[in-house]
């Protein structure tokens, strides 16, 4: 079934469950930046606005995300948890500056390829605000956090979930269009219960305007998501896990596999 039928159907059967009225709207201009969280299946996504991307290039220090913007609360809302999370950081301004996180090096394009992501970015966070003010899902929803079904759409391309936005239609693959990286990061099935965390790199992306040679595009810091669910922003090369720790979940990993074959043998 095409993607965007599906989505619609995703939709109607989301307004069956959530109540129609009035919630508390995204309170989203352009330029600010958008945390996007969501788990494969059905479900919702939750849409964060953490504020101005001039926050984040020129922080001088750690900037909390989790507790500041959305609360423990309304990320339990939403139905998601750490464990199979995927998650990314995105934004844009009228002058087609993009910004973006991805795992590997993102590169700068022209100013009309970079019109055609911030016009992606724009439709997730039309998305988040209409769906914050036309469907309830409880009291969680705020001005800076709202959930929203992960099947919302409403036609056009120009009001879409965090899922639909990210995802692409031919590929299932979270990839903002040309940029041609993965643009999420993902937590394991055994993450809250790891001495494990997941890194982002956010870059910013000015318009070039020779499409012949491509220069990369500005890293500005990393995401980092704790398994205790703490995530900050901070400037300069993202961490690696020291082997002492990968030796560890490894070893937590290999136990938890021998307990449950254990239970099927007895």
């Amino acid at each position: 079934m095409n993607l965007y039928k599906s989505a619609v159907l995703s939709a109607v059967a989301a307004s069956s469950l959530w109540s129609l009225n009035a919630s508390a709207q995204l309170s989203y201009n352009q330029g600010d930046l958008l945390l996007g969280m969501r788990t494969p299946g059905p479900g919702n996504d939750l849409i964060v606005d953490i504020g101005p991307a001039s926050q984040y290039v020129n922080a001088t220090g750690p900037i909390t995300i989790s507790g500041t913007y959305y609360t423990a609360a309304q990320f339990t809302a939403s139905g998601l948890n750490f464990n199979n999370l995927y998650f990314s950081v995105f934004g844009d301004n009228a002058g087609n500056t993009l910004w973006a996180t991805a795992k590997t090096p993102l590169a700068e394009h022209t100013f009309y390829s970079q019109s055609i992501g911030a016009g992606q970015f724009e439709a997730i966070a039309q998305g988040g605000m209409d769906a914050g003010s036309w469907y309830a899902a409880n009291a969680a929803n705020s001005s800076s956090a709202v959930i929203t079904p992960n099947g919302f759409f409403t036609g056009g391309g120009t009001d879409l979930s965090y899922t639909l936005g990210v995802l692409d239609p031919n590929s299932g693959v979270a990839d903002f269009q040309y940029f041609g990286a993965v643009n999420e990061a993902n937590t394991i099935s055994g993450f809250s219960t790891s001495p494990y965390f997941v890194t982002l790199n956010l870059y910013e992306l000015d318009p070039y305007s020779n499409n012949t040679t491509l220069p990369p595009g500005t890293q500005l810091g990393y995401f980092e998501l704790d398994s205790n669910g703490t995530l900050t922003f901070d400037k300069g090369v993202a961490p690696v896990p020291e082997p002492g720790t990968w030796v560890m979940f490894g070893a937590g990993m290999l136990a938890l596999g021998a307990i449950r074959r254990f239970h099927r043998t007895v």
